[in-house]
């Protein structure tokens, strides 16, 4: 069902900008009882694309702003899912997205709920890094980020900080004769290459997404854990990985 009237000049307005420019954006400022956060209403009847929340980061305004730029992406293309990152929608960071249970939506999301009642609808989380691009789940990432930023998934099923979509260097006989991996490295710019130690052919390169590299070599997982600046080797597949600090 899509709402047509309302029954006040706040709820009219709600439809009238989900008619006329695909959303409505409801930014909430600080308060006592937490962060500022804004949120869409209407991209998922537009744009069959999950709402979007954003928590904590600087003013309600700012983070409405964000919420346009991300509309204006899935406009042009984009889909945005659980555990993705991007690199299109903050200046010099990217962002991860998270799906947001349905337990929390009374408690931020009170009119993409009225619009979209009785129907049910996903939303994603956009969720911003510290300054040394680290998310709230990192154990290093500043403390005032983790407070001003609750994130409202409650699982933590990818082993990874990174998304699963972060790009990873690998080898073709990694991905296409299933050799085993026996060097990972995670580089001071924050890249991983998982490979087989065989060799350093350009042309043997490839590039996928780190997800791709977990569903093919799910031990690799023991690795997610591995500090920026540090590699881990191996003889075998059967041999126990050995952590070596290279910066």
């Amino acid at each position: 069902m899509v709402r047509t009237q309302g029954n006040d000049p706040e709820e009219q307005r709600v439809i009238d900008d989900v008619h006329q420019f695909g959303w409505h954006i409801v930014g909430v400022e600080d308060d006592p009882e937490g962060p500022a956060f804004a949120y869409s209403v209407g991209m998922f009847h537009t744009l069959n694309h999950p709402e979007i929340i954003i928590i904590g980061l600087n003013d309600a305004e700012t983070m409405m702003h964000i919420i346009n730029s991300i509309g204006d992406e899935i406009r042009k293309g984009a889909k945005f899912q659980d555990w993705h990152e991007s690199d299109q929608i903050l200046d010099g960071y990217s962002c991860m997205f998270r799906s947001v249970p349905t337990e929390v939506y009374p408690d931020y999301l009170g009119n993409a709920m009225w619009f979209h009642r009785p129907e049910p609808f996903p939303v994603l989380q956009c969720v911003w890094p510290d300054n040394q691009h680290r998310y709230p789940w990192h154990p290093e990432c500043q403390s005032g980020i983790v407070q001003r930023q609750p994130v409202l998934a409650r699982s933590l099923d990818w082993p990874f900080h990174e998304g699963k979509n972060r790009a990873a260097f690998t080898t073709s006989r990694v991905l296409e004769d299933s050799h085993p991996i026996l060097l990972v490295s995670h580089d001071a710019e924050g890249d991983w290459q998982f490979l087989c130690g065989t060799t350093n052919r350009p042309a043997d390169g490839k590039i996928v997404c780190l997800s791709t590299i977990v569903d093919l070599h799910p031990s690799v997982v023991e690795l997610a854990d591995l500090p920026v600046g540090w590699q881990a080797v191996r003889s075998t597949s059967s041999d126990s990985w050995r952590r070596i600090q290279t910066r």
